[in-house]
């Protein structure tokens, strides 16, 4: 079947469709210097053309209620972006936070670049009124839809901004190397595409150009959307970022003595010297080099309640992985193919010691290209490991569609191996329509190697506009034994099928809503060796129904509302057992649920989410409340968190000794920055699911790009210290301990 699939891309390679882009402008190149100080004085600037600016949101070209000047320069080696943000009543301007890529509802100027110009990838760069600087990696043209992560905060790289307020407002510039974005130069030339805007928190207006639609759910950073733009005269530098790291501290574990008598702490004091090495080979083809990587700064992860019987996925916070992550992206809906934490990490989240590789990524004419190779260190019971890793997608028909594959190796120095490979493309048929096929299979020494049960395939198509009608229509198959080494895989054996129908209306504007969606999304997932094509009811193991309405009002934040019914069906040998240990046998349950959900607006003080579900679970019901808050105290103070409170009651049946259990999940988060460049971090988390309680609190002193002083510490402690089993001993307050001191330092050549 699979190599049918690949017939059916290879195939599609034959037949051309296009699409009308913009016609690309050329902005001016500055003759005379700039002085980045925030003060948009120089005699280049008045040189330089203002932007006709409209108004995006709450009202697409509405009445802007403040002035916003905006313009664009370049020389040889940058790009400078000025703003002037006129403001009414200056005390209206929101500067919520000092703190680097930590977005607290502030004002914004931003800019966004697809350096490629390849209507997909794009850098996004904003500031606040404080002049802190944010940057994101936006992938897939900002779009979300078939599971795909289009966003990604984690990324930064090499810029610089100032800022100034006055009375009339505040203003700011910008200076972005093109050695940071990645350009494609012929002849000192290149072309790109950009977007840029301001957003007022107060009265939640945003100002842009071009004049892009509300159409998308992300609209206003869509690299498709971009303004087509040609430089002249450019040169873009390849600089060599060489970053060493020392490291020093200590941690500490508890572990049972050798006759299970009592619990001892094993201490470990470490050392650790290493580097990264970053070097632009071309414009836009960008090699990593890592020696003893270390993550010593990465905040812990959150802890999740899980109420299915799949596996949990945790999202990757390691700097090192987050360089065109996107670029490695190959998956099939939830699951994936690659998933960076299976390097570094074993299946309980522990650090494995990596001890070097390379990673090279960009793009070479239409190519974009993918490689990554890394080699980890003995761990317990684990070898030894490569981890091999060649993503390749080449565009092809027009900027919107490509034809790719992968290829990902997991080898141990025990003689284990894993392999696999992959084929895909996505289709661009028409306006927002897309067509996506993929197929992958595994060879995994330790599974049986049946064809039909090593592949994993999925088709596509949607629609994904969040305007007027969309739909996505999905076939997915994993096989019993495909086992991607290197990937995630929820649940195999089983065969998705998904219709989602939706409708998206912009409100009036007499209307206190800017927008309303409405959804309707039927599911099903069967088992594949009783599934039957078309036929939904043979070998089900679940379906339902989701009907859904959201509303985003112009002033007063977000409101969604969702209906599920269904079927989940627990065959025998599948039993499990929820949080408290609530058993659940095999048999036929009935699904009935309500989920309501409210976001609080970005004109507030008070930030964050509140959303409650209940309705059956199995053959129990619960109840759920989640709050999210998030109080901006001050520019240097933000006080937020999470609690999670579930309720779940079940009737009594056979084998189950447990019908009722509550759980608890709270979380506590607290940033204060002295200034730019000093802030200290804290997280704390409960649960009384796993009984844990966990510290992160880091300090960072960053003096500059690429130069930081770390101080981590990190404790988990028992909430409840009853034995685990008969004849053990009492566990002891505290299960783990660490404190890290760790400096950083760039030199670049």
């Amino acid at each position: 079947m699979i190599y049918k699939i690949f017939g059916i891309i290879s195939f599609s390679l034959f037949y051309s469709l296009t699409v009308t882009g913009q016609d690309r402008i050329q902005i001016s190149k500055l003759n005379s210097s700039i002085i980045l100080d925030g003060k948009i004085d120089e005699s280049a600037w008045e040189s330089i053309e203002v932007l006709p600016m409209v108004q995006y949101e709450p009202t697409f070209n509405g009445e802007m209620h403040e002035e916003t000047r905006i313009r664009i320069a370049y020389d040889e080696n940058f790009i400078y972006v000025a703003g002037e943000m006129y403001t009414k009543d200056p005390k209206t301007m929101a500067v919520n936070s000092l703190y680097r890529d930590r977005y607290s509802s502030d004002d914004v100027f931003a800019i966004i670049i697809d350096g490629f110009n390849d209507d997909q990838n794009a850098t996004w760069f904003f500031t606040n009124p404080a002049g802190v600087r944010f940057d994101v990696a936006l992938s897939n043209d900002a779009d979300f839809s078939g599971g795909r992560n289009s966003f990604n905060p984690s990324y930064n790289t090499f810029w610089d901004v100032a800022t100034t307020q006055t009375k009339e407002g505040w203003f700011a510039e910008m200076r972005i190397p093109f050695s940071s974005i990645g350009i494609i130069v012929e002849d000192e030339t290149a072309e790109i595409g950009f977007i840029t805007y301001r957003w007022i928190s107060a009265i939640n207006e945003r100002h842009i150009f071009p004049a892009i639609p509300p159409n998308w759910s992300l609209g206003n950073a869509k690299p498709s959307q971009a303004y087509d733009v040609k430089l002249e005269g450019v040169n873009s530098k390849n600089p060599i970022y060489f970053t060493p790291y020392g490291l020093g501290g200590y941690s500490s574990l508890s572990k049972l003595n050798a006759d299970s008598s009592k619990y001892i702490y094993e201490n470990d004091p470490k050392i650790e010297l290493g580097f990264d090495l970053k070097y632009n080979v071309t414009s836009n083809l960008t090699l990593d080099v890592t020696v003893n990587t270390d993550f010593a700064q990465v905040e812990a992860d959150d802890q999740q309640l899980n109420l299915s019987r799949f596996s949990l996925f945790f999202p990757e916070k390691r700097q090192f992985f987050q360089q065109r992550s996107s670029q490695f992206d190959f998956n099939f809906g939830g699951d994936r193919t690659f998933y960076s934490r299976r390097i570094g990490l074993d299946r309980s989240g522990n650090p494995v010691r990596i001890l070097g590789g390379a990673r090279l990524t960009g793009r070479v004419n239409k190519l974009d290209i993918g490689f990554l190779n890394l080699q980890t260190g003995e761990n317990g019971n684990l070898p030894s490991e490569n981890f091999g890793v060649l993503r390749l997608k080449n565009e092809v028909f027009n900027q919107r569609s490509f034809v790719g594959g992968i290829l990902t190796s997991r080898l141990s120095v025990d003689g284990g191996s894993n392999i696999v490979y992959g084929l895909d493309t996505d289709v661009n048929i028409a306006g927002e329509n897309f067509l996506e096929i993929r197929a992958s299979q595994s060879q995994d020494d330790s599974l049986p190697q049946d064809l039909n049960e090593t592949e994993a395939l999925r088709f596509a198509l949607r629609n994904s506009s969040s305007t007027g009608f969309n739909y996505q229509v999905i076939y997915n198959r994993i096989g019993e034994n495909y086992n991607p080494g290197i990937g995630f895989v929820r649940i195999s054996g089983t065969t998705d099928n998904q219709l989602s129908l939706g409708y998206g209306k912009l409100a009036s504007e007499e209307s206190i809503f800017q927008r309303h969606s409405f959804s309707l999304t039927l599911f099903s997932r069967n088992y594949n060796d009783e599934y039957e094509f078309l036929n939904y009811e043979s070998g089900l193991q679940a379906k339902s129904s989701n009907l859904g309405w959201g509303g985003r009002f112009k002033q007063f934040g977000n409101l969604n509302i969702t209906l599920t019914t269904g079927e989940e069906i627990i065959r025998t040998g599948d039993q499990f057992s929820l949080p408290g240990g609530i058993f659940i046998p095999e048999g036929s349950y009935s699904v009935k649920q309500m989920n309501v959900s409210y976001e609080l607006s970005e004109a507030w003080k008070v930030a964050g989410n509140i959303s409650s579900s209940f309705g059956e679970l199995y053959d129990g019901d619960f109840f759920s409340f989640t709050a999210s808050p998030r109080l901006f105290a001050s520019k240097n103070l933000e006080l937020g968190g999470s609690y999670n409170l579930t309720y779940l009651t079940f009737p009594e049946t056979n084998g189950r000794s447990n019908t009722e259990f509550t759980t608890h999940l709270g979380q506590f988060r607290g940033q204060y920055a002295f200034n730019k460049k000093a802030s200290v971090n804290m997280f704390l988390q409960y649960s009384n699911v796993s009984e844990l309680i966990g510290a992160n609190v880091r300090f960072r002193y960053n003096y500059s790009e690429g130069r930081d002083f770390w101080f981590v510490f990190n404790e988990q402690s028992y909430a409840n210290r009853n034995p685990l089993q008969p004849n053990l001993p009492r566990l002891p307050y505290l299960q783990s301990r660490s404190v890290l001191l760790k400096y950083t330092h760039t030199f670049i050549y």
